[in-house]
C-alpha cells in the first residue's frame, strides 16, 4: 500500500483527482468507485480540498491518507455536515465514502472502514423529522398520458417511456431524442443513469419503440415539464413512482431496484414507502 505523492496537502489533493480520474472510461460491466464525470470531480474536488482545510485546521501534518481514520472522519463530517440540510448530508456522507473507497481502490493506504459512514447515515436518519411525503403515484396514469400525448406527441411519448421503463426525465429525454444509439432487436442497451451508473438492459415493447421512430420536434425539459402540469403532474419523477407502485406485486425488492437503477437497496425502500 502507498501514501498520496506531495510534500503539503495541496499537492496531495491534486494527486486524490489524478487518481481517481477515469474520464472517458466505460463503466459498464464495473463497479469501481472512480472518477468518471465531471460533476463527480468537482464533487470530490471540493471534498478533499475541505478535509485538507479542516486537517490544516487541527494542527495535522504528514499525508492525507494517513488521517482518514474512523475518528478523524467523524470528527470531519460532523463539522462539514452540520449546517446541510438532511437530505445534503447524506448524499455528502456517502459521496465521501465513495471516493475514500476509490482511493483505497487505487492502492492508498487508508485505515478507515465502512462502519463509520453507515454509523453517520444511521445517525443522519435517527434526527431527520421531515415527514414522508405519500401519493406520489400518479392516479389515472393512462388518462393522464392521452392527454399528453392530445397536447403534444412527443411529449406523449416521452411520458411513456418513464411510465413503461421506469425512467428519469432526462434519460427518457435522451433515448428518445437519440434512439439509435440505445434500441437494439428489442431492447434499450447502454442507457446511462444518475451517477454514470448504465442501465441494464430493458425490453421496449414495439408500440413504444414505433412511436419514438415516429417523433420529429423533441421538446425542451422545460416545456415537457410544462406539458405534465395541465395535465396536474406536479413532477416528472411522479413517472418513476408510479413505475414502482405496478411492479411491486410481481418484482423483489430487488429486482425493482435494477430497474430503477438504484445502487442502494434503501433508494428502492424511500420509493415504496412514496406511494
Amino acid at each position: 500500500m502507498a501514501n498520496l505523492k506531495g510534500g503539503d496537502f495541496e499537492k496531495q489533493v491534486k494527486d486524490i483527482h489524478h487518481r481517481l480520474s477515469s474520464f472517458g472510461e466505460s463503466r459498464h460491466g464495473k463497479s469501481d468507485h472512480q472518477t468518471h464525470s465531471s460533476a463527480l470531480s468537482d464533487k470530490r474536488a471540493e471534498m478533499s480540498r475541505s478535509f485538507a482545510q479542516w486537517a490544516e485546521q487541527k494542527g495535522l501534518e504528514g499525508k492525507l491518507n494517513e488521517h482518514l481514520t474512523n475518528d478523524k472522519i467523524k470528527e470531519f463530517l460532523d463539522t462539514r455536515t452540520a449546517s446541510m440540510a438532511i437530505s445534503s448530508q447524506e448524499n455528502y456522507v456517502r459521496g465521501f465514502s465513495s471516493m475514500v473507497e476509490g482511493l483505497k481502490e487505487s492502492n492508498i493506504d487508508i485505515q478507515a472502514d465502512k462502519s463509520v459512514f453507515n454509523d453517520k447515515v444511521a445517525e443522519i436518519k435517527e434526527h431527520d423529522t421531515r415527514e414522508i411525503e405519500t401519493g406520489r403515484a400518479i392516479d389515472n396514469v393512462d388518462t393522464k398520458i392521452e392527454q399528453i400525448y392530445d397536447n403534444r406527441f412527443e411529449s406523449g411519448v416521452i411520458a411513456e417511456c418513464q411510465r413503461e421503463l421506469g425512467l428519469r426525465v432526462s434519460e427518457a429525454h435522451e433515448l428518445v431524442n437519440n434512439s439509435h444509439n440505445y434500441i437494439n432487436n428489442g431492447e434499450v442497451e447502454g442507457l446511462v443513469g444518475k451517477g454514470n451508473h448504465i442501465y441494464d438492459n430493458k425490453e421496449i415493447s414495439t408500440e413504444l419503440q414505433a412511436k419514438i421512430e415516429q417523433c420529429e420536434n423533441i421538446p425542451s425539459l422545460s416545456t415537457y415539464d410544462r406539458d405534465l402540469k395541465e395535465v396536474d403532474i406536479n413532477s416528472s419523477h411522479d413517472f418513476r413512482y408510479t413505475f414502482v407502485q405496478e411492479h411491486q406485486h410481481d418484482m423483489t425488492k430487488e429486482e425493482l431496484s435494477k430497474e430503477l437503477n438504484h445502487q442502494r437497496g434503501q433508494m428502492t425502500d424511500r420509493y415504496i414507502a412514496r406511494l
